[in-house]
């Protein structure tokens, strides 16, 4: 019998020489959150399980087969220990706390260090009274559970916070406190020796698997789910965005960083006022409004404003959360592109009607060079007209309408005319699709126009099905698109030395991002254009 119990004891003390590796190797990693608290936690399980192996090796000390109640107890002592930097650690790990300083573990240690002063003093021919004694025990036992328990706590629920932080990771981290806890006490029940070192060895085998599986299965520190919580105070810290969560009464309860800089002012201030009396609006003026003015530390600034509501698990809203994002730059430079856009279109229209009026009246000698200077207007008032027709559809908010793509060819063929150019049609009856209808008619026009236009001879257009929507193919035998103005289109932007002939492909493009499409150029022996134009309530279906 004597055998087997010190052949369970060394089984433990491999086990506990384990985790003293363990948390050697989990030192000598790269710094991490949480690092040093679990090294700290697993090697003090490490060497009380030592310890406690190598107590009931020894024959002249106290083991298991002397029942002797300071070998039950080196265990018990050894998981209250570890508990403070248990709890350490998952704060930490999964970002409610990350930064913790000395005083606090200090402060969460001193508690528990009354477990270790009372078995000595068990020990020890000293006698306190016995109500001292139980209700220090029972308050320090309730301490420690609470340290655990809150410790897994908070890994259930990183779980449900982060997809990337699994439930079996949280439960083979939670098993190295509470399967050594539940094994241990066992103990202390009335067994023989035998099944006492049973249980010792029981227990801590279960956190060597725990550690194994959270290191080895689920990686450990691989990503620390603390980076998502970080992450998320880092955006609202790091953002430009002026944000405040305010009460049901529109009272300031909290703000960020950038709140108390722009608008020049104190967090106890804002703390202790309402939201009207920060920013000037109270909360329905601001839904109310597109944008709102304030006055900041650089002057009167233009914002855009969002409300999220705060409600509580019933559904009951509590309060909300505003942000103020600085737009002033934005609308001015919309204000800006609206004004050149009007002014430079009706003054190279009215110019250009002058232009042309003149060149009419020239005398019939010059005849060809007052053709040249009306074609030359003429293309100059298309390039306007084309500029108005891109602004219509890129600025309106248009919401989806039911479109027939079969009536939008047949109707822009009939605008075009060309004696020269045989058009060839392949579509169906009807291609009905919910889309933009300015941005697909624009698309389609200027294809075809580019089409008809620099045909050799003949052109074919072919409207088939697709995923999800409908593909116009216009092809034509023409000279093909230049090269260079295809490159621009890849960049998005023009060549300050290379400029396009003008705005057809520009036309296409930006439609097409309109419809959320895509579009295909092929350059053999001529062009053909691929549209794809994605039927809208399709997607919302899904």
């Amino acid at each position: 019998m004597v055998a087997l119990i010190y052949g369970f004891l060394i089984i433990g003390l491999f086990a506990g020489g384990w985790l003293c590796w363990f948390s050697y190797s989990v030192l000598r990693m790269d710094p991490q959150l949480g690092r040093l608290a679990l090294a700290t936690a697993v090697g003090i399980l490490g060497v009380g399980s030592v310890l406690t192996a190598a107590v009931g090796i020894i024959p002249w000390l106290p083991g298991p087969e002397t029942n002797d109640q300071v070998w039950l107890l080196l265990p018990l002592v050894t998981w209250n220990l570890m508990t403070a930097p248990w709890f350490v650690f998952t704060l930490q790990y999964t970002g409610a706390r990350p930064a913790i300083s000395r005083r606090l573990i200090v402060a969460l240690t001193v508690p528990v260090l009354l477990v270790p002063l009372r078995v000595g003093l068990q020990a020890s021919p000293v006698e306190l009274p016995p109500a001292i004694t139980g209700f220090t025990a029972t308050v320090v036992f309730a301490y420690v559970l609470s340290l655990v328990a809150s410790g897994c706590y908070l890994l259930f629920r990183q779980n449900k916070n982060d997809a990337r932080f699994s439930l079996q990771q949280g439960l083979s981290l939670s098993a190295i406190p509470i399967g050594s806890f539940l094994l241990w006490n066992l103990s202390t029940f009335e067994i023989t020796a035998t099944a006492m070192v049973v249980v010792f060895d029981a227990g801590t085998i279960t956190v060597c698997a725990g550690l194994a599986g959270a290191r080895y299965r689920y990686g450990l520190f691989n990503s620390i789910p603390a980076v998502g919580t970080l992450g998320e105070e880092a955006l609202i810290k790091q953002t430009d965005d002026l944000m405040f969560v305010v009460d049901a009464d529109e009272q300031v309860i909290q703000s960020n960083r950038i709140v108390v800089e722009k608008l020049d002012t104190t967090r106890s201030e804002l703390l202790n006022s309402k939201i009207d009396d920060v920013i000037g609006y109270e909360i329905d003026e601001i839904v109310a409004s597109e944008t709102i003015s304030l006055e900041t530390s650089a002057g009167v600034r233009q914002y855009d404003s969002q409300l999220s509501a705060v409600t509580g698990p019933h559904g009951n809203r509590l309060g909300s959360v505003l942000s103020f994002r600085d737009v002033s730059d934005r609308e001015i430079s919309q204000q800006r592109l609206s004004v050149l856009n009007r002014v430079l279109r009706h003054n190279l229209r009215n110019r250009m009607d002058i232009v042309k009026s003149h060149a009419e009246a020239l005398p019939s000698n010059v005849e060809e060079h007052s053709s040249s200077i009306i074609g030359a207007a003429d293309d100059v008032v298309a390039l306007s007209q084309q500029a108005k027709q891109i602004d219509q559809f890129v600025s309106a908010q248009e919401s989806s309408s039911q479109v027939d793509l079969t009536q939008v060819v047949e109707a822009v063929l009939d605008r075009l005319s060309s004696t020269d150019v045989t058009v060839t049609t392949d579509m169906p009856e009807t291609a009905m699709i919910a889309t933009n209808q300015r941005a697909a008619t624009s698309a389609i026009e200027s294809v075809l126009e580019n089409a008809v236009n620099y045909a050799a001879s003949s052109v074919v257009v072919t409207i088939t099905t697709s995923e999800g929507g409908y593909c116009v193919i216009i092809s034509d035998d023409g000279p093909g698109i230049p090269v260079a103005e295809l490159n621009a289109l890849d960049r998005g932007t023009e060549d300050p030395l290379k400029h396009t002939t003008g705005l057809g492909l520009w036309q296409l493009k930006l439609a097409v991002m309109i419809l959320n499409g895509d579009i295909l150029f092929e350059i053999d022996n001529g062009t053909t254009v691929r549209i794809d134009i994605p039927d809208n309530a399709a997607s919302e279906i899904e």
